[in-house]
């Protein structure tokens, strides 16, 4: 009788166990979602007929070819690469969607130039800009130019 009662308190204990190891009620959906991703930025590169503002990249100088470019707008990086100065008819574009209003562009090149500069962005239509580093022939000095404008840039 003993062994009889034993083996029911298994059998019972055994059941409540396997009753209670299923899955824990569902807690409240809210605590089960992952937490919001952080926003994607305002300024980004998107395709050619999506783009805010059409900016185009090019090295201009036979002395430090390729060099390096980096180009924020708002602290978002929108180029980092190298720029091979080719015959000086290289110009790279990168479409970028920027919302109206001031914003801040910052260039810094692999040879520790360095620019920032102001621009604004309409709250229609599209804004072209170029981004040219230079370094002369005579050392004459390594710069970096900005320059926006509301109608399309020609390169000859």
């Amino acid at each position: 009788m003993d062994r009889l009662r034993a083996a029911i308190l298994s059998t019972t204990t055994l059941l409540a166990m396997v009753g209670c190891s299923g899955p824990a009620p569902s807690a409240p959906t809210a605590s089960r979602t992952a937490p919001p991703s952080p926003a994607a930025p305002t300024v980004r590169v998107v395709e050619e007929d999506r783009a805010d503002l059409h900016l185009w990249v090019t090295n201009q100088s036979f002395r430090d070819d390729p060099v390096v470019l980096t180009v924020s707008i708002d602290g978002t990086k929108i180029v980092d690469r190298h720029f091979a100065v080719e015959n000086q008819h290289n110009f790279v574009l990168f479409p970028v969607q920027v919302p109206p209003g001031r914003h801040v562009v910052r260039v810094v090149s692999g040879t520790g130039v360095e620019i920032q500069e102001t621009f604004t962005m309409p709250e229609a239509g599209r804004q072209y800009a170029a981004i040219d580093y230079e370094n002369a022939m005579d050392d004459a000095g390594r710069k970096v130019n900005w320059f926006i404008r509301s109608t399309p840039i020609a390169f000859a």
